[in-house]
């Protein structure tokens, strides 16, 4: 559909931060042309929704975020993007509320191809670079998106993300350095590098052959931004990168979300995955060794397919022995054309469930340990947002979310720290009675 003039628009987001940096791309291509930005669920003359589609809780979750765009927009346009259309474009379209499906490959380019005198659009195949506006702000983040990376060269049996966004491909450090020196200016002292494989990252113009050789051009070419980074694999860890955390720890943030997804070899290797345990468990040990103490993340499938109770007992098992700070759990998600769906979905949902419930226990004891273990540090808080009357909340280097007190800046400053308290779980500057914190 196009429109004749720019009108309301409205977006909502599902999934990774990779499709929030996109769907501010999308953003700011609109607000750039007239149009005017409500909160999603108010009427809008157009309504797109950036979809995720990694797990079949994603794809339940879209069908209600359509049911409700159109309650609240009854005469929009409603348009779906993202990971879902691109890998379920006749499903997308058959939901009822849906007019419109628009494709991974095109989305950034939604703007101009809603105008009615636009010209025709041809479309590409992805090539080996990301090439997209790139984004000036994020009104509603103080820690902004810089999308480096997108695709994966992976083939993992589970996962369905190579067939909604492709093979890996790279922004130039040139346009990096840019898009990171706009954001800087913009006031922001930290930036998230995000990708759906940052350890891919290869510089199409040649400048930075590794991840590791962007982030010195990055360090090298701003001033005070620290740099924090997205979801890596254990084998993307490479020496030379931890040692530039090392000698960069004032500007690199110590927070490493390693992906393990299994603690048991044999699921490891069922589900193609290109590490063992035990270089995970190294790994983790040598950060936590050499740098200091930070904060270490992972993500677990749990009831994969042939998960008997020996493979999810090493899985309990790792995770009990290493310092992690966190972990995201999810049952594992039968996806329709991966390589999982010929070994089947053999683990009850009871099961799952209570597999499940048992590692976020595991993961919310060893966060309370980790968060214990910053009292009486000093670190440097992000603040982003007003926690309460008197009281703001922001993030350290170390991704801990910790209280201070309103009068000692405001959202967006950075700000140097003890952490002297921990009130109902969360960190905070200076110890009070429960009550001052609700």
């Amino acid at each position: 559909m196009a429109f004749d003039k720019p009108g309301t628009v409205a977006i909502a987001t599902q999934g990774c931060k990779v499709n929030r940096y996109d769907s501010q791309v999308i953003l700011e291509g609109l607000l750039e042309r007239g149009w005017h930005q409500l909160k999603f669920g108010e009427a809008a003359d157009l309504v797109i929704i950036n979809s995720c589609t990694v797990t079949s809780g994603s794809d339940r979750d879209l069908r209600k975020l359509v049911r409700q765009a159109r309650r609240g927009s009854p005469d929009a346009h409603i348009m779906v993007t993202g990971c879902k259309a691109e890998v379920d474009p006749e499903g997308t379209l058959d939901l009822a509320e849906v007019d419109e499906i628009l494709g991974n490959p095109l989305k950034d380019r939604l703007p101009e191809m809603i105008e009615s005198d636009s010209e025709p659009i041809e479309i590409h195949p992805l090539d080996n670079r990301v090439e997209d506006r790139g984004i000036t702000r994020l009104d509603w983040r103080a820690r902004p998106i810089l999308k480096i990376q997108d695709g994966c060269n992976l083939r993992c049996s589970f996962c369905i993300v190579p067939s909604a966004r492709g093979d890996s491909r790279s922004r130039s450090a040139n346009e990096t350095v840019k898009q990171a020196k706009i954001l800087e200016q913009a006031g922001h002292h930290e930036l998230v590098l995000s990708g759906i494989q940052l350890g891919f990252y290869r510089d199409p113009e040649g400048q930075a052959s590794k991840l590791e050789d962007l982030l010195k051009l990055l360090l090298d070419e701003t001033q005070v931004v620290r740099y924090r980074l997205g979801s890596m694999l254990p084998r993307h860890m490479r020496p030379a990168l931890i040692d530039l955390f090392v000698e960069a720890k004032d500007r690199l943030c110590p927070h490493f979300h390693i992906s393990l997804q299994s603690g048991d070899d044999g699921i490891l290797k069922a589900m193609k995955r290109p590490y063992r345990s035990g270089h995970f468990k190294e790994l983790v040990q040598e950060l936590w060794t050499r740098l200091d103490k930070p904060c270490l993340g992972t993500d677990v499938i749990a009831g994969f397919s042939g998960e008997d109770e020996t493979a999810y007992a090493n899985t309990m098992a790792l995770i009990e022995e290493l310092p992690l700070a966190y972990g995201h759990v999810f049952p594992f998600s039968l996806r329709p054309g991966t390589p999982a769906e010929a070994l089947g979905d053999d683990i009850q949902p009871e099961l799952k469930k209570a597999r499940v419930a048992e590692l976020r226990a595991l993961f919310e004891v060893k966060q309370q340990v980790y968060r214990r273990e910053q009292l009486g540090r000093r670190l440097s808080v992000l603040v982003e947002t007003h926690h309460s009357k008197d009281w703001l909340r922001g993030t350290t280097e170390n991704y801990q979310q910790v209280l201070l007190p309103e009068k000692l800046g405001a959202i967006g400053d950075l700000i140097p720290l003890e952490i002297s308290g921990l009130e109902d779980g969360i960190l905070c500057h200076h110890p009070q009675t429960k009550r001052a914190f609700t």
